[in-house]
């Protein structure tokens, strides 16, 4: 964060950065680089869902310029659907954010990718293991650049050598597309396009396959008024489909689900008045759910089962305004509206006042017709941060946000997998929110050698979503009775000292946070932990990530990146006992133990580019893994007749992974 910003809790990685970070497969990832910052936390080996400050993975609002997405896996976290080759540049905002925006209430990570050069054509071609990729940009005309690019991966023979058996007999593919125009009509005009389409597949050893797909769209128009006032229209697009499919004799079956938005948003901005820097617009957005369809076929005996869709709108409109005060004291602050309403056709159901949700203890069904409104959520966000520049290089800030989330992922997984579904705010599932309070100390020193960060935070969250035990959130119509509403609170304290120069560069980054959850509810099986708090799935409270970038020889670099955090939190049996033959598990609270704890080491040897004649080259070898660690990523019971069951843990990984990158560019 720049030390002369009143900006905190944001951080700022570009191209070549994440391109120097250690490579898990041979592919630079913006999602497990997200996890080397301050604050965050990975979901778990093998995913690509991160957690913020002691919030979900689906509490972070992940963009493509400017194009939300709802799954940004490939392989099931292995890749991100992130280009490495065509990135610009990625920004991470954890605390003091822009009033520009909304949606999550846990971070936002806006990641932009970059433009068709306006010089010459120019192509590249990178290859590492598994995966292939080719990409093309450059001027169609004075006005008119594009940019193309394609990755495909088929790792099945590299996925036979990993010592997991699930995964040693699975297989797998994907492949993604990018394409960008950006035409200049004049002076004052632009018009924009990004495009990205997208497709996996992945087959279990027990015959189970699953597809998902994202399309993205963003049309942009940006206008200059004046040398004061500029404007920019944007139109988005976002689908998002998978598919679950049974293929074992008696059991075939497809199960479909997925989500669309469309969105338009205006943005403006205005420099007219001494010390000040305006900010203001608007958006509205339009959700279509499709939350699952069961289709049986061939020999099987299921039957059909659909859900209705989940259909809603949401807009808000901002003003933020940045403004200096004096030569040491500025402050941005903000205000954002937002509104959201759940509209028909829909089922709603009424419960037994005073008794647990459940389908016995339904008294009503409230029956909605198409586009009537079922439910309407609105509220103030209101955001300010605040900076004291004690010297040139030394500065306090202060902060305080408001976020509301209208959307949330239903599942009991800590990561976003592609079988999940996304639910809309409604009669029953009302909007999570989220106050958060934070303060910093920033240092850089005169001649930027050095820069080093302090900050501490502290978040309430409200209309947090839990488990009943035993929960069925799949094809469940009264899904809403196996859900548990309550508050949250967590709170940390971040360090980060980063070495910007010299042949050694890199950061250290120490988090130490607690996220905690409390489920009262009006009847004892509403109520988790008999009331008391307890840690949330998402509770790490050490997160230690060291990064180094260590210049070797002329154009040989070498880097590695270590990360530390304790297990999260699962809950576990701490006593068996039989009843009429069977054997039960006897739970003494939720998520009172811990998986062991996470540590790996990366390193990767990279060859700056080499120009040759028309091409330049550049490639890296990396180990992912370098100590072979097997951190566990669940914790199952095995259960033999007669025997009490026995816990063992799955790691997904767990040898060194090494990988070779070699890309050309002419």
């Amino acid at each position: 964060t720049d030390v002369n910003s009143t900006h905190m809790g944001s951080s700022f990685i570009d191209q070549k950065m994440l391109t120097r970070m250690p490579k898990l497969l041979g592919e630079a990832d913006v999602l497990r680089s997200v996890s080397a910052l301050p604050g965050v936390v990975n979901a778990g080996e093998g995913t690509s869902g991160f957690f913020v400050r002691g919030g979900s993975a689906d509490q972070n609002l992940v963009l493509m310029d400017d194009a939300p997405l709802f799954n940004a896996n490939h392989l099931f976290g292995f890749y991100s659907v992130y280009n490495p080759d065509i990135l610009k540049s990625y920004e991470l905002h954890r605390s003091s954010i822009s009033a520009r925006y909304g949606g999550r209430i846990s971070s936002i990570l806006d990641v932009s990718l970059r433009d068709g050069n306006e010089e010459k054509m120019k192509y590249e071609i990178g290859v590492s293991p598994i995966s292939g990729k080719f990409s093309m940009d450059g001027p169609l005309s004075d006005k008119l650049t594009f940019l193309v690019a394609f990755r495909g991966a088929f790792p099945g023979y590299i996925m036979k050598l990993f010592p997991n058996r699930n995964i040693k007999n699975s297989s797998g593919h994907f492949y993604d597309g990018n394409l960008k125009f950006k035409y200049k009509l004049n002076a004052k005009n632009t018009v924009s396009f990004s495009g990205y389409h997208s497709a996996d597949g992945f087959k279990f050893p027990n015959d189970t396959t699953y597809q998902w797909k994202n399309t993205l769209g963003t049309l942009k128009w940006s206008h200059l008024f004046n040398n004061n006032f500029t404007g920019i229209a944007t139109l988005v697009k976002s689908h998002y489909t998978n598919k679950v499919e049974g293929i074992a004799v008696g059991e075939e079956f497809a199960l479909n689900s997925g989500i669309d938005l469309t969105q338009l948003k205006l943005d403006f901005g205005y420099f007219g008045l001494d010390n000040h820097q305006l900010d203001f617009g608007a958006d509205a957005s339009v959700y279509l759910i499709r939350p699952g369809e069961l289709v049986p076929y061939g020999s099987s005996s299921l039957n059909q089962r659909q859900l209705e869709s989940d259909k809603g709108y949401e807009s808000s409109i901002y003003l933020n305004d940045e403004v200096t005060l004096t030569d040491k004291l500025s402050m941005s602050v903000g205000l954002r509206f937002s509104q959201f309403t759940k509209i028909g056709p829909s089922d709603t159901y009424v419960y037994a006042e005073g008794l647990p949700k459940s389908d016995l203890n339904i008294v009503d069904t409230l029956s909605y017709g198409m586009g009537e409104v079922v439910q309407n959520y609105y509220g103030l966000e209101p955001r300010a941060s605040f900076k004291y520049s004690l010297t040139n290089n030394t500065a306090f800030k202060a902060g305080y946000s408001r976020t509301r989330q209208y959307i949330q992922i239903i599942s009991n997984t800590a990561a976003i997998t592609p079988v999940d579904v996304w639910k809309l705010s409604n009669n029953h599932i009302k909007p999570q929110v989220a106050d958060q309070v934070s303060l910093g100390y920033f240092y850089t020193d005169p001649e930027s050698w050095y820069d080093f960060s302090w900050e501490v935070y502290y978040k309430k969250l409200y209309n947090q979503i839990d488990y009943k035990d035993g929960a069925t959130l799949l094809l469940n119509p009264t899904l809403e009775s196996d859900l548990l509403f309550g508050y949250g609170n967590a709170y940390g304290s971040e360090w980060m000292l980063k070495r910007n120069k010299g042949r050694l560069t890199g950061w250290v980054s120490l988090t130490y946070s607690r996220s905690f959850r409390k489920i009262s509810g009006k009847t004892e099986a509403e109520t988790i932990n008999h009331g008391n708090a307890y840690p949330s799935n998402y509770d790490k409270p050490i997160n230690l990530n060291i990064f180094t970038d260590y210049h070797l020889w002329p154009k040989w670099k070498v880097t590695a990146n270590f990360t530390y955090t304790p297990g999260r939190p699962v809950t576990t049996a701490d006593s068996w006992y039989w009843y009429q033959g069977q054997i039960f598990a006897n739970y003494s609270g939720r998520n009172q133990e811990r998986m062991p704890d996470y540590h790996r080491l990366d390193v990767s040897v990279n060859r700056e580019i080499i120009k040759r004649s028309k091409a330049e080259y550049s490639g890296s070898f990396s180990i992912y893994n370098l100590y072979g660690r097997k951190n566990a990523y669940s914790m199952l019971y095995q259960h033999y007749y007669g025997e009490v069951p026995g816990a063992y843990k799955l790691a997904v990984i767990g040898a060194p992974i090494p990988s070779i990158n070699f890309n050309v560019k002419f």
